[in-house]
């Protein structure tokens, strides 16, 4: 019997969620691709698995995690299905010589190639003279899990990847809502692999669901109006209810390349932010889209974010990523102390190399523990009012991304 999806909120108790354990990929790539590869730097992988080790087993204490490479596997189940896969991927790499190989592997080794890569055993003359590396890339960003999906109400949505390095991620974790029973919930409410073009991106990192209502997305490097504009619509078209959605216009910059890079909803009337982008005198324009049935889009500019969503009657108090020092802020805000994930409302995971942002969170009435304090003692999470665990991430913030990022949840209560 299929499983359904459902995300109606940023806090929402989370009963589900998917992530990918960083894996050989991550050692597949150059210093001189790191950039190409929209790294920070290249990050050594048993420092990172045993980061998002702590991630993973915290999370399986209040949820029930499941990995990307064990769904796909089990997508892979049918000679039908590893077909319609090896087709995919030999047609979006170009690779129609691997197809027969991709076609001959059983589903545990076609999931493992398609996220590791497979070497160039070269054909033509062009990618011998060039020295392509791969004929089937790795693909190191995978551990970001929000990027390439996400989930809105009972439906999930495929990302329309901005940068062609990533868009395999899309198609990938398409596959799995699509052919797996645990995944599919109510259909897919965009397919972005189909639909990106220049013009026409959608990210994870700026889609965020403040109520089942009231939709916030960024406008960054990722994601561009356009697409918000299809959101929208196809909101409206899907469910027939009207949506109010506040995009916010993102500086164009490494540091906020997503919206959850300076916002993410933390209780529910509070949210972890970053000052400069958010409430301060540069801070961000943000427009009002109020989208109905049978109606044409109406658009305002309400004076910043939060008064827009205290608008529409979600009141949050802002917490401040690094504290009042603007230093403390733009540094620790790069490490991504503004991208928390909320496993219950008042109850947050992030980086704990966050020191300043977590002394924020001490002083909204935070109790701030440790992973490690909940993965070899008894105490039970959900039994604070309001909690913030930090968990290892130096490494993993040099991939460009925290806790929300690493973290695809399928489904929470209302």
């Amino acid at each position: 019997m299929d499983r359904r999806l459902r995300i109606l909120s940023e806090t929402g108790r989370l009963r589900r969620v998917i992530v990918h354990t960083p894996g050989a990929e991550i050692e597949a790539m150059r210093p001189s691709r790191a950039e190409e590869e929209l790294y920070n730097d290249i990050i050594p992988l048993e420092v990172v698995k045993r980061e998002h080790s702590q991630l993973k087993g915290f999370l399986s204490k209040v949820a029930e995690v499941s990995e990307l490479g064990d769904l796909l596997v089990g997508a892979l189940g049918s000679a039908e299905n590893r077909e319609r896969f090896a087709a995919m991927l030999a047609d979006h790499y170009g690779a129609a010589h691997r197809l027969a190989e991709l076609e001959a592997m059983d589903a545990k080794s076609l999931a493992k190639a398609s996220i590791g890569g497979l070497p160039s055993r070269h054909v033509r003359l062009a990618s011998y003279v060039s020295g392509t590396e791969f004929d089937i890339p790795p693909l190191p960003n995978m551990y970001f899990m929000r990027d390439a999906a996400m989930v809105y109400k009972d439906k999930s949505i495929s990302s329309a990847m901005r940068f062609p390095v990533r868009r395999a991620e899309a198609l990938i974790n398409r596959f799995v809502f699509e052919n797996h029973p645990d995944f599919r919930g109510g259909g897919r409410l965009i397919d972005g692999p189909a639909m990106v073009r220049d013009g026409f991106s959608i990210e994870g990192g700026d889609f965020q669901v403040v109520r089942s209502d009231v939709v916030v997305i960024g406008v960054s490097e990722r994601t561009s109006a356009q697409a918000i504009d299809a959101v929208a619509e196809a909101i409206v078209g899907s469910y027939g209810e009207p949506v109010t959605l506040f995009a916010v216009l993102l500086p164009i910059a490494r540091a906020t390349i997503h919206l959850d890079m300076a916002f993410t909803v933390i209780d529910r009337d509070a949210c972890l932010v970053y000052e400069p982008v958010i409430l301060g005198h540069s801070r961000a324009r943000v427009v009002r889209i109020d989208a109905a049935p049978g109606k044409e889009p109406r658009l305002s500019e309400p004076e910043s974010l939060l008064a827009g969503l205290a608008s529409v009657g979600v009141d949050l108090k802002p917490v401040l990523t690094g504290g009042s020092d603007p230093l403390m802020q733009e540094r620790e805000q790069w490490l991504s102390g503004a991208n928390s994930f909320s496993f219950a409302p008042g109850r947050i995971i992030m980086y704990s190399c966050n020191v300043r942002t977590l002394e924020s969170l001490s002083a909204a009435g935070f109790e701030i523990r440790s992973a490690s304090d909940f993965l070899v003692g008894g105490e039970d999470p959900l039994s604070f009012k309001r909690l913030a665990v930090g968990f290892d991430g130096v490494e993993l913030a040099r991939g460009g991304g925290g806790a929300r990022c690493m973290t695809c949840p399928v489904e929470r209560e209302d």
